[in-house]
């Protein structure tokens, strides 16, 4: 279920997102990725349907978003967006029961999926809670519900890490490789690139609302990168080529700290480099993962980007 952006445009007083083309493939993991005010919200939500003033064309499930009935596809998708429930006096059950009838969810199926899914998320011992009185933890958990309880084709999170401590973000990482390895279409927005960088399979890159990039993790080079340090003084041609037969990539080297950057696919990797330097007598002074953010991006991409302020995101 392929999603397909013509020509998108949308223009604020002072700024504009676009225009812009892109194709978001089916049964992967697209990553809308942009500093803030880069016109990553501003794509979500036209998407999704909930803008729908812009030039150019969106088709979901080959419909456009220009047509008066587009609203039939959002059947399709599962949202992720944080709502607040602040507001919401209503038991978190009979929220939910309201919620699947929206969705058109069967009558018969809609109490197995609400306990499934409370008790997946840790929050069947709040059943009997108002929504209003969970933390922003358990909303946040409830919202990831809202997303996920209608087992849609498309699954579209915007920043699904905040309000989440790292047990929680791990196991919607691992939910979203099951929704994948369903056939599922996935599109996600994050702040914390490097937790989930090594399930991304395609990037889409915004910065200052014009697109900088789009392709695949290998076109964009951001796997797992370390920097090795080195006690003694090595041959580094030699130690490239034993790094290229193993598949092992290799970029900066510093000859005053006697580092080589390197990157990984999978971890097996870093046994092999173990056993180089072991075989070759080179005591290894430090290992160190370098961070995933949108600087080691830009950096990946050759590009300078002056950050301005958008009226949206």
């Amino acid at each position: 279920m392929e999603i397909i952006l013509k020509n998108f445009l949308k223009k604020f007083k002072k700024n504009q997102v676009g225009p812009i083309s892109l194709k978001i493939y089916e049964k992967k993991i697209t990553a809308i990725l942009g500093s803030s005010g880069s016109g990553k919200s501003v794509l979500i939500n036209s998407i999704i349907g909930a803008t729908r003033n812009f030039k150019g064309d969106i088709f979901v499930k080959n419909t456009s978003r220009k047509k008066l009935d587009n609203y039939k596809v959002n059947k399709f998708i599962g949202f992720y967006t944080q709502i607040d429930f602040s507001l919401y006096k209503i038991n978190v059950v009979l929220f939910l029961k309201t919620i699947c009838l929206v969705y058109g969810i069967e009558k018969k199926e809609i109490n197995k999926k609400i306990e499934y899914w409370l008790n997946y998320f840790d929050l069947w011992v709040a059943k009997d809670k108002n929504v209003n009185e969970f933390s922003w933890g358990m909303k946040n958990r409830l919202n990831l519900i809202l997303c996920f309880i209608k087992d849609a084709e498309i699954i579209i999170m915007d920043e699904p890490g905040a309000n989440l401590d790292s047990y929680w973000r791990n196991r919607v990482k691992n939910l979203l490789v099951e929704y994948k390895n369903r056939g599922k279409t996935i599109i996600i927005t994050v702040h914390n690139i490097d937790e989930i960088s090594d399930i991304i399979d395609e990037y889409v890159i915004l910065e200052n609302g014009k697109k900088v990039f789009e392709g695949s993790r290998e076109e964009l080079n951001v796997f797992s990168k370390y920097k090795i340090y080195i006690k003694d003084k090595f041959d580094l041609d030699q130690f490239r080529n034993f790094l290229n037969n193993k598949n092992i990539k290799s970029f900066k080297f510093d000859e005053q700290e006697n580092s080589l950057v390197i990157s990984i696919d999978e971890y097996k990797q870093i046994n092999y480099l173990f056993l180089y330097l072991i075989k070759n007598n080179l005591p290894l002074v430090n290992l160190m993962k370098l961070p995933i953010n949108m600087e080691s991006i830009h950096n990946a991409l050759g590009i300078k980007v002056e950050i301005k302020s958008n009226e949206e995101d």
